[in-house]
């Protein structure tokens, strides 16, 4: 019966007649009834929307993600926030992305959209108007790109900010993370420039350049007669070398005791073992002896145990185990061969002798190695004091470049906070988890939407789900039910 109409009594009393039904009122346990019994309806509006996202997700190309830190420095009694709050807004200026993009070729960073515009390009060849306009809207494209892929966070207790940018290729990751970062330390000091205040150039700006030209051309010639790339790098790599080569040798000096050891406990066990043992031993006495015990039972069958032949025999076995109880081991035919266990240790001793030998090797080229990187540790601290007064000699010079009037082009640096890279940008080795990500948010996607379609078929489906909700709705008691045929 539909929920529209409800039998009810006459109140003449003359049966039961139709009448429009009261609204359906169902409780928790009806809407679960329901729910479940469009549990198939939720499978088929699950499975062809998880389907459609895992293919998305699964043909979507990997993408590399590059990261970089920054560190804001100064002073600000607001925190943290309000330095990096700034920086962040530059950081994610169009005019950054913009300028970053003038440094590579829009083929390898977005090669899709380069492909679909030239494609369209061909299609507009003559009109000088239509492709000005194609190329403008390539460009926007590729900078709503960058930006997309292009991520800033900062950390709420400390004025650090972490970037990152996504790239099918991970090399170009690096690459247009470090430009982008180059590109806003440049732009961020062209927007705090101040103008400074005009002043007269001084004569001597020439000369100071001359003699800081002298000072790096000093600094190049000390470093090539001494055979050195970089000084600095130099005295860290012999000392990252000598730790090396000196835990080397102690390890080298610990497993040859260790080995010798060893040698000496097998050499000392060896001596108590015969390198020869008995293999097969064949006796004869004992077969004789139970011969002439046979020859004696055949004897008292035909002879009397008092006889003669029967004493004999007799005197004969009594010989025969006096003389076996006197021997101390079996006597007969020995077959000898090599002892196992000896084999065993003299293999063992020979091993550790080749290793011992081995050892000693290593042992004394490490302390050769040790010893060429003494000399060297040795010549650099001797050449220290020279580099160290070239390069104060250089770096005085800078400093009286830099305080010049005219080195900075008729303007002067923003001296409030500055922005220093903690780390560039690395090629990245592994994908990001995008296809993951991608794949979850399909499930979740398919999930809501099948329970969506549950909860909406529960609610809107008429007719009564259980006994309850039909007396719940008619205030009449359900006396029996049938289940359908």
């Amino acid at each position: 019966m539909p929920v529209t109409e409800a039998p009810s009594r006459d109140p003449e009393g003359n049966g039961l007649v139709r009448t429009s039904a009261p609204r359906l009122r169902l409780g928790t346990a009806d809407v679960l009834v329901q729910f479940w019994r469009a549990k198939w309806l939720m499978l088929l509006v699950f499975v062809p929307v998880f389907a459609l996202g895992l293919a998305a997700a699964l043909s979507r190309p990997d993408q590399f993600e590059a990261k970089t830190r920054l560190m804001v420095t100064g002073a600000s009694a607001l925190g943290p926030k309000a330095l990096v709050g700034p920086e962040l807004e530059f950081l994610r200026s169009p005019v950054v992305a913009s300028r970053a993009l003038n440094l590579f070729p829009m083929s390898r960073i977005y090669p899709q959209i380069n492909a679909a515009c030239e494609a369209r390009s061909r299609a507009l060849r003559g009109d000088a108007e239509a492709l000005a306009g194609l190329a403008a809207e390539c460009r926007q494209m590729c900078v709503a790109a960058l930006q997309g892929d292009f991520h800033v966070r900062s950390a709420s207790n400390a004025p650090v900010m972490t970037v990152s940018y996504r790239n099918s290729d991970p090399e170009a990751a690096a690459e247009v993370l470090n430009a982008v970062i180059g590109v806003y330390i440049k732009y961020r000091s062209d927007v705090l420039s101040r103008p400074e205040p005009e002043a007269a150039p001084e004569v001597e700006r020439s000369t100071l350049e001359r003699r800081l030209m002298d000072s790096e051309t000093a600094i190049s010639v000390f470093l090539n007669e001494e055979g050195i790339s970089s000084f600095e790098a130099e005295r860290e790599t012999v000392q990252a070398l000598y730790q090396t080569a000196s835990a080397d040798l102690l390890a080298t000096d610990s497993r040859l005791r260790q080995v010798e050891s060893q040698l000496t406990a097998y050499r000392s066990q060896i001596r108590g073992i015969r390198p020869r043992q008995e293999l097969f031993v064949e006796d004869t006495t004992g077969q004789t002896l139970l011969d002439m015990k046979l020859e004696r039972e055949a004897l008292l069958v035909t002879n009397l145990p008092g006889s003669d032949a029967v004493q004999e025999m007799n005197r004969r076995i009594d010989r025969a185990e006096a003389f076996i109880a006197t021997l101390d081991q079996p006597v007969g035919t020995v077959r000898t061969g090599p002892n196992p266990r000896y084999e065993q240790m003299l293999g063992r001793i020979d091993d550790l002798k080749a290793e011992a030998a081995a050892l000693t090797d290593q042992q004394a080229a490490l302390s050769r190695q040790i010893a060429a990187f003494k000399e060297r540790q040795a010549k650099l601290a001797a050449l220290a004091p020279r580099y160290n007064e070239l390069m104060r000699k250089r770096d005085v010079l800078e400093q009286d470049m830099m305080s010049t009037p005219g080195s900075g082009a008729g303007t002067d640096a923003w001296q409030g906070e500055e922005v220093r890279v903690l780390e560039p940008a690395s090629v990245p080795t592994e994908p990001a988890a995008t296809r993951a990500m991608l794949a979850a948010l399909a499930f979740a996607v398919a999930l809501g939407a099948a329970l969506c379609a549950g909860i909406l078929k529960a609610l809107t489906r008429t007719g009564f789900a259980t006994r309850r909700s039909v007396e719940r709705t008619l205030d009449l008691p359900v006396l029996a039910t049938a289940r359908e045929a």
